[in-house]
């Protein structure tokens, strides 16, 4: 005698057949890559030991910090105490804080 089908059971191979068909649909994807780019060095490094010295000029032809001409790949910024400042971020342009008497107190990108 052939098995009685129910309605259980009905049901069960219904959703074993579902679960195969939609199993054939899913995709795998990577997750999105997170990471960082590396920091630019705007230059603010090299002058790490250079606190104290004094600056001279304002532009990126014509600075000096301690005698020495700064070399950097994008822009350089002098800001004086109570200077005004944009507050945009550029990763590549060095700021040289001063005291009143034009000796760096910081250098830092932004």
């Amino acid at each position: 005698m052939p098995p009685i089908k129910t309605r259980s059971s009905a049901l069960a191979g219904f959703a074993l057949v579902s679960a195969l068909a939609l199993a054939g649909c899913s995709s795998t994807t990577n997750p999105p890559d997170t990471s960082m780019p590396p920091p630019v060095d705007c230059g603010a490094q090299a002058l790490s030991g250079k606190t104290g010295q004094s600056v001279i000029g304002s532009t990126a032809q014509d600075v000096r910090v301690g005698g020495e001409s700064i070399v950097v790949p994008g822009s350089i910024r002098v800001i004086t105490p109570s200077m005004a400042v944009t507050q945009d971020f550029r990763a590549d342009r060095l700021n040289l804080e001063v005291d009143a008497s034009g000796n760096l107190v910081r250098a830092y990108c932004a």
